[in-house]
């Protein structure tokens, strides 16, 4: 009885060390398998059995094959993932908006503003040149093509990064219905872990599904007792066991641009990692963060030259002039809409003749005081109407026009302490409320003579223009003491430092990665000289049984001679 025992024990060990051997071929042939996790045979020692007093083995039993997984270092190496991913999406947005801005080389806006503030030094040395004046309007109109151009182009990347939520979207229900199949195979195939072997190739496509959807999404991954994953991302589910969550895009009020939401609950999906999460961070904060900055900087530039040049007069008066912001007429003017209201004050209405003598001098008062007896847009207006020669009205958009009646008379303006003139846009040098809208007035542009470089009259002094002379580098109110160009450097500053900034936090997360991965591969990936060392002892074990079994097999036959 002993002698059958040891042979079936060691056709026991035969067929095991078949099983190890296929296995140790399954590893060596993945071996250069991306996303392969390296497998194991598990064996386990058969129950013994009672003979007299002598306890005797039955030999070996494999158990199943498993996968060497460790799980924990995997949802490490899931969130390292994540943010290597979101950081080097960011780092690519701080790049094409670092391109875009050209202005850390010397070029683009800065370069158009030195060049606007050079024309008008040039101007101020010789002030009766015309062509010069027109100098100082084609440049300002290039510093404000400069600034409509570079907002252009980043709104440009603001909307490309915005259909970018679409292909993530796609992605993301690719993924999660990838994921939700496999859970439905893997625990068909494993009978819901009541067998001892995992589904490794399923598992293995499983994990790659995750990894990758790890690149999108900060994911919280929890295994089930039936083999299935269930996971989640910001506290909803997007798969669970065999179901998956589909996600769409819609259109948010509160950013104008898209988010991804669930289509079972219709909520945001919350999460602020990944490329989803970076993708969202550079459209809501590199790009339109930088847009609110350009247009601090357009306004700005537009006001501080306008309540300048809207105080003087140029080389001959108005025949014709329109104001270029629109208001409500009837209320008072804190409440006109006008983007930067006047103060209580009043401004000087002048009457030239047609070769800029002076005929007479209005106060014009601009009440703003906070009582019913405020000044309007409509009064305002109706005043200047009621002077000889003038015909003054309001369009349907609440934008002042002012006209002479006849040829020989003409006006001008002057000494304004009230700020209603910038505030209207009349006799001003740029136009637009932001970086989109800003450019020199038509006005001019038709007829440079209405550039106003005087203060005390046509032709009288250029104190006007000493005014505009170096503006952009004057400390402004509106910036809390900055200049126009000192915003704009320091922005560039800022880009420059979050760039360089992102690069290291980029290759910070990208090493700490690397060496997840390391550790993830030195455990699950497949090492050829193990498995070769692996493949040996299955051979000796194969070897050594079958000589148990052939010495076993003669003794039999001897015992059957006797």
């Amino acid at each position: 009885m002993s002698l059958f025992s040891a042979i079936n024990q060691s056709a026991s060990a035969l067929r095991t060390s078949q099983m190890g051997l296929q296995v140790v071929g399954n590893n060596i042939a993945n071996a250069n398998t991306p996303g392969y996790i390296r497998q194991e045979l598990e064996l386990r020692s058969a129950s013994a059995t009672r003979l007299g007093s002598v306890i005797l083995g039955q030999g070996v039993r494999p158990v199943g094959t498993n996968q060497v997984f460790d799980k924990a270092l995997a949802e490490r190496l899931w969130q390292a993932n994540t943010s290597m991913v979101g950081a080097d999406t960011l780092d690519k947005a701080y790049a094409q908006l670092e391109d875009v801005i050209g202005g850390l080389d010397g070029q683009g806006i800065d370069k158009r503003l030195n060049d606007f503030n050079n024309s008008l030094h040039e101007l101020a040395n010789a002030p009766a040149d015309r062509s010069l004046r027109e100098v100082v309007l084609m440049q300002g109109d290039a510093l404000s093509g400069a600034l409509r151009g570079t907002r252009s182009e980043v709104v440009d990347l603001r909307q490309r990064w915005n259909a970018d939520l679409d292909g993530i979207t796609d992605d993301i229900n690719r993924l999660t219905e990838q994921i939700a199949h496999l859970n439905l195979e893997i625990v068909t195939l494993e009978g819901g872990r009541k067998i001892g072997s995992d589904a490794t190739g399923l598992r293995d496509e499983r994990y790659q599904a995750i990894d990758e959807l790890s690149q999108f999404l900060k994911l919280n991954v929890q295994e089930q007792e039936n083999g299935t994953v269930r996971i989640f991302v910001g506290g909803d589910y997007l798969v669970s066991e065999s179901k998956n969550r589909e996600v769409y895009t819609a259109h948010d009020e509160e950013t104008n641009g898209k988010q991804i939401r669930i289509v079972e609950s219709d909520s945001a999906l919350r999460t602020s990692e990944g490329k989803f999460g970076a993708t969202l961070f550079a459209r809501d904060q590199v790009f339109d963060g930088f847009v609110e900055e350009l247009d601090k900087i357009a306004v700005t530039l537009a006001q501080s030259f306008n309540q300048v040049h809207s105080q003087g007069q140029g080389g001959q008066g108005y025949q014709t002039v329109e104001g270029t912001v629109p208001s409500e007429t009837g209320v008072p003017l804190a409440r006109a809409g006008f983007p930067l209201p006047p103060q209580n004050g009043a401004f000087d209405f002048n009457l030239v003749d047609g070769q800029g003598q002076l005929i007479k001098t209005h106060r014009i008062q601009v009440k703003q005081l906070g009582k019913v007896t405020d000044s309007t847009v409509q009064s305002i207006v109706a005043e200047i109407d009621a002077l000889d020669g003038i015909r003054a009205s309001t369009d349907s958009r609440g934008q002042i026009k002012i006209a002479s009646e006849t040829d020989s008379l003409r006006f001008t303006f002057g000494d304004d302490t009230s700020g209603f003139l910038a505030a209207a846009g009349i006799n001003t040098m740029f136009v637009g409320n932001d970086a989109a809208s800003i450019a020199i007035n038509s006005q001019l542009t038709e007829n440079p003579d209405l550039l106003a470089i005087s203060r005390g009259g046509i032709g009288e002094d250029t104190e006007n223009l000493i005014e505009l002379v170096d503006l952009t580098d004057r400390p402004n109110d509106q910036l809390q003491g900055r200049s126009v160009r000192g915003l704009y450097e320091q922005t560039l500053t800022n880009v420059a430092q979050t760039v360089k900034l992102q690069q290291g936090t980029s290759k910070g997360f990208s090493d700490f990665h690397a060496t997840l991965e390391s550790q993830h591969l030195s455990i699950s990936g497949v090492n050829l000289d193990e498995e070769a060392i692996k493949m040996l002892g299955y051979q000796k074990s194969f070897q050594a049984a079958s000589r148990v079994i052939s010495t076993a097999t003669e003794l039999l036959d001897i015992l059957m001679t006797l």
